[in-house]
């Protein structure tokens, strides 16, 4: 999830089969079979949106059926209703077959259907473990902006160099919104009116967030804790600390110092950040199989009412409705991201990231930009905000869509926190040549957190110093190659000036800089 995507964890079955799957197959197995049984591990069932057409083996247009596939669980009804099924009835010789899959399965079969020439048509990112921008640059993708409008859809304003286009071409688009975080606390309301806690009162600072744990872990039942946080995902756990950082005070998204261009992981408010959710642990109020747990699992367990608090995304009603509907009837509720003091800073993200592309194998382009191009009109905005996953890229249609009071209120809640920040690939194109070229540092911040949360490190202040000069090096080093290859960029591209704290970093601003 992420730029982040939504975070999801994987269920016992398909991690089971993906184990059996060794590595040597998985990147060197070129055969339909291999493909097969990393589909046949899917958790969303795999199911086409129009299955009986499928079964009889019938194509539609000169490429065939349209395939696409993602990660979104909570939006397959919606796709199928809203874009899919619509899109189809429009234009009869078109078939569009759908798979959803859990985010670790979805990676692994789009790295064998590019090894065996069987890529869908249009797929997200989820679970490739590699930038978009890496992507673009080892030719996964081909560009949709000449094929259908984008620059006149209401989302142009959204479309940014080095996220969405490259090289003067628009490979994707933002469906969603940036304007969003994964620390949300979201609340089992009826645990925490059980314990005399006020789900409507957030609390103000990170001191009183633990005041509130403490009281619902001493307030209820046997079995019940305060809060959950999956440990067992390092991406979970870059997320979060990179959000509460920012919310201590930290320049963002990225963890750079827009001043200087200079990395920051081990500057104070990371530190304290780390140290917050170390403090939770002290005061024994997370759930004690954390360290076991995936961010999926966790929701299950929340839903099954073994804790009342779940930092975690604007995605996370719209999975409970498909998967726990029991959970939001009994009562869900959600509070601002804490900060450390009363005086609040802002939660900072890059503007949103592009979802679903077109494969560089699809010989439907067209048909596929074309597609695409329906997510962006206001009608389809508010249904998508009405599936309530990730806030619509349209943010003003949550008012006028049919959606759960709490989501609506978690929107308006980004709509104060949170502030879009700077981006360096947009304002220098050369920046997302770099940004491929370097290679990932080990244990990266993620993977610091989870050793720090498991006990198996206690030296936070070292470890994230090492990783900030590691990453540091390899960026330098990766600039080193880009310029060899005629590519103007230099350090002074990861510095913003005129960056301002308050506001968003528009296109305006880039304008400026």
């Amino acid at each position: 999830m992420g730029q982040h995507h939504r975070i999801l964890g994987t269920r016992h079955g398909a991690a089971r089969v993906g184990r059996d799957i060794s590595r040597r197959r998985f990147i060197g197995g070129s055969s339909a079979g291999v493909l097969a049984a990393v589909l046949a591990s899917c958790t969303g069932g795999g199911q086409s949106s129009e299955e009986n057409a499928a079964a009889g083996g019938e194509s539609s247009g000169p490429g065939g059926p349209l395939q696409w596939w993602d990660q979104f669980r909570p939006l397959t009804e919606m796709f199928e209703r809203d874009l899919f099924g619509p899109y189809m009835e429009e234009h009869p010789d078109v078939t569009i077959e759908r798979r959803q899959m859990d985010a670790p399965d979805l990676g692994q079969a789009l790295q064998v259907g590019r090894r065996s020439s069987q890529l869908p048509d249009v797929h997200s990112v989820a679970g490739l473990g590699s930038s978009p921008a890496a992507l673009v640059s080892e030719g996964w993708f081909q560009p949709i902006g000449s094929h259908a409008d984008f620059e006149g859809s209401p989302v142009a304003d959204q479309i940014f160099d080095g996220i969405h286009r490259f090289d003067g071409e628009i490979y994707s688009f933002a469906p969603f919104s940036g304007r969003r975080h994964e620390a949300a606390p979201w609340l089992n309301t009826e645990l925490l009116a059980e314990a005399d806690v006020d789900p409507e009162q957030s609390p103000a600072t990170w001191d009183d967030f633990r005041a509130a744990a403490r009281r619902v872990q001493d307030g209820t039942g046997d079995g019940v804790h305060g809060v959950l946080i999956p440990t067992q995902d390092p991406i979970y756990l870059d997320a979060l600390v990179h959000r509460l950082a920012t919310a201590a005070g930290a320049p963002g998204p990225g963890a750079i110092d827009w001043a200087t261009g200079d990395y920051i992981h081990d500057s104070q408010p990371y530190l304290d950040a780390v140290e917050f959710l170390v403090s939770l642990q002290a005061d024994g109020v997370v759930h004690p199989a954390s360290a076991s747990m995936g961010p999926r699992d966790a929701r299950a367990r929340w839903a099954a009412g073994e804790a009342a608090i779940y930092p975690w995304g604007p995605w996370f009603i719209g999975g409970l409705l498909v998967e726990e509907p029991e959970a939001v009837e009994r009562g869900v509720g959600v509070w601002h991201v804490p900060t450390p003091e009363t005086t609040r800073n802002f939660v900072y993200s890059s503007p949103a990231p592009g979802v679903f592309w077109v494969s560089s194998e699809s010989d439907q382009p067209e048909l596929a930009a074309d597609l695409l191009l329906q997510m962006t009109t206001r009608e389809f905005q508010a249904k998508l905000a009405a599936a309530m996953d990730q806030p619509p890229a349209l943010l003003d249609v949550v008012a006028e869509a049919d959606v759960h009071p709490t989501y609506a209120q978690n929107v308006s809640f980004f709509e104060e926190d949170v502030r879009i920040g700077p981006v360096p690939e947009v304002a220098t194109p050369g920046v997302w040549r770099v940004l491929a070229e370097m290679r990932d540092i080990h244990p990266n911040l993620g993977e610091i957190v989870q050793a720090v949360l498991t006990g198996s490190t206690d030296d936070v202040a070292g470890d994230l110093r090492r990783y900030k000069d590691e990453l540091s090096a390899e960026r330098e080093r990766a600039l080193e190659v880009v310029q060899g290859e005629g590519v103007e960029v230099d350090l002074d591209a990861w510095v913003f000036s005129n960056w301002d704290p308050a506001t968003d970093y528009d296109q305006q601003a880039y304008a400026e800089r």
